[in-house]
């Protein structure tokens, strides 16, 4: 008989970064943004150069954020100048919330009952908010980036990915192949960083909304 080795390859796997932007203030006073361009706050800032921190050490393969500057900010914050070049990606933003941008749940609760009762309460993936998106055109949208990275990436590759509460989520449904609708039943937090490790024919959520790295200044527990 030959005496001839087999050798295979070890996948290991391609490793995803997510973080969820900094704090702003129509998150502490709990504002829908959506697609609104609302900048980091002071302790948004913070929070980002704490992420910073925690990452100094991980080299990127590449950094794509939204290309709202909260996103943007919180991605330079986090990566610092000897990282790639920030990518900005508009499949990125956050789920446009159309009118409902601007106001707090209370107001959409009061201007539209009715729709904020599909959307909030009965989380009806299918309800589009006027001017706005659906979870499932969300999420395709999402699924575009998703693609062209999974794509363009190799095994051995670290990838960070800033975006926003429900970006993150709808990435993480597309990196983890997850029904759209589960996109309802995640929650993340402001600098909140989440890790996916991904194989040809498998993934493995490694780390989900971690916040350790905020213990001096605080996380803030809300919606987008």
């Amino acid at each position: 008989m030959s005496n001839q080795q087999v050798v295979v390859a070890w996948d290991a796997g391609r490793t995803w970064y997510l973080v969820r932007h900094g704090e702003t203030e129509w998150n502490r006073t709990r504002r829908i943004q959506g697609q609104s361009d609302v900048p980091l706050n002071v302790h948004g800032q913070s929070q980002a150069s704490l992420l910073g921190r925690r990452l100094r050490d991980t080299a990127f393969s590449a950094v794509y954020a939204s290309d709202l500057s909260r996103a943007m900010t919180t991605a330079r914050f986090a990566v610092g100048e000897s990282s790639p070049e920030i990518a900005p990606v508009p499949e990125l933003r956050e789920i446009a919330y159309g009118e409902w941008e601007g106001l707090t749940f209370a107001e959409v609760e009061a201007r539209d009952p009715e729709g904020f009762a599909e959307r909030m309460l009965r989380q009806n993936d299918r309800y589009t908010p006027p001017g706005g998106e659906n979870v499932h055109q969300f999420v395709e949208r999402v699924r575009r980036f998703h693609d062209r990275a999974r794509e363009r990436h190799v095994s051995g590759e670290r990838v960070l990915v800033v975006g926003h509460s429900g970006s993150i989520l709808a990435l993480l449904i597309c990196l983890l192949d997850m029904p759209n609708e589960f996109l309802l039943r995640f929650r993340m937090n402001p600098a909140g960083l989440s890790i996916v490790r991904t194989f040809d024919d498998a993934a493995v959520l490694e780390l989900w909304n971690d916040t350790s790295h905020l213990a001096s200044v605080g996380a803030l527990d809300e919606k987008e």
